[in-house]
């Protein structure tokens, strides 16, 4: 009889790495192996995910410690005549890795690693042969997409939207949803945490991004983003945009180039209080290559 599926998933910051491979894999269970930091990021997934689940806390950083609570965890509670272990080796602090990693060699279990770039969700696969040493499987583009419900839920739990608050971002959110595969959220605003709101959220494919859009793109903007896009928030690999309806000064933008935000200036607005056909083309054409990451 074919052995179902245990997917062992190692909990970070971000939740995306697990929960795509999750959803594209569709184990019969699931061990989420968390951290005290990350055991809320664990217990937000394990409200997301369908499947049988079992939670595995471990230290962050004494990998030998982590490599014993680990096989013990999953000696105790899966039943390898059973379940066919395999570890998603994605997540999680660089001990955890690998430790998970030296538990997967001992019990020839086969892994796989997420990687997103350019736009593209990608999964690879491997195994040990005889020999002990890795081999590279098969690597698969995931089709799935992952909604910013989702995303949201993962990472900050629940949240409210509203309207855009002012002309300007009315127009830029006009703007917004003639990108063609583009999701959009607006003034959204993490419960429990009232001084935090955002502009914009948008997806592209599995690709998340977050927008201010001011009709002064000043630095009160900037700490904006800065403030959102920590990995306790909306998460490091945001991608970030500053739309201001005045040209932002140098000061402002080298500051934004640092930070890695891009800066896009939509000046036809600041004269005629609507943004261009040639500023429409040039935002949208800018947001998507930023989120294809070029």
């Amino acid at each position: 009889m074919k052995r179902k599926t245990a997917l062992v998933l190692l909990i970070g910051e971000q939740p995306l790495p697990n929960l795509l491979p999750t959803r594209h894999i569709a184990p019969d269970i699931v061990v989420l192996v968390h951290t005290n930091r990350t055991k809320k990021i664990a217990e937000r997934l394990n409200n997301l995910l369908p499947y049988g689940k079992l939670l595995c806390e471990v230290d962050p950083y004494q990998l030998p410690q982590i490599e014993q609570t680990l096989q013990d965890f999953l000696s105790r509670y899966v039943d390898e005549s059973k379940y066919q272990l395999l570890f998603n080796l994605t997540g999680g602090t660089k001990p955890m890795s690998l430790a998970a990693f030296q538990v997967a060699a001992q019990r020839q279990a086969p892994f796989v690693y997420f990687q997103t770039e350019g736009g593209r969700s990608l999964l690879y696969y491997y195994q040990f042969n005889s020999h002990g040493r890795v081999l590279l499987v098969k690597e698969e583009e995931l089709s799935q997409t992952i909604t910013l419900h989702d995303y949201l839920r993962a990472q900050v739990g629940d949240y409210t939207t509203g309207n855009p608050r002012d002309a300007f971002e009315w127009e830029v959110y006009r703007v917004l949803q003639q990108i063609p595969g583009l999701q959009v959220l607006t003034s959204v605003r993490p419960q429990g945490l009232d001084a935090l709101e955002v502009d914009f959220v948008i997806r592209w494919g599995n690709q998340i991004g977050v927008i201010e859009a001011k009709t002064r793109g000043a630095k009160s903007g900037i700490d904006q983003i800065q403030a959102v896009a920590e990995q306790r928030y909306l998460g490091t690999y945001v991608a970030k945009f500053l739309i201001s309806a005045n040209p932002v000064d140098r000061n402002n933008k080298n500051l934004a180039r640092a930070y890695g935000i891009e800066v896009i200036e939509l000046t036809s607005y600041a004269t005629t209080g609507k943004i261009s056909r040639d500023d429409e083309v040039m935002l949208c054409d800018r947001i998507i290559r930023k989120m294809m990451g070029r």
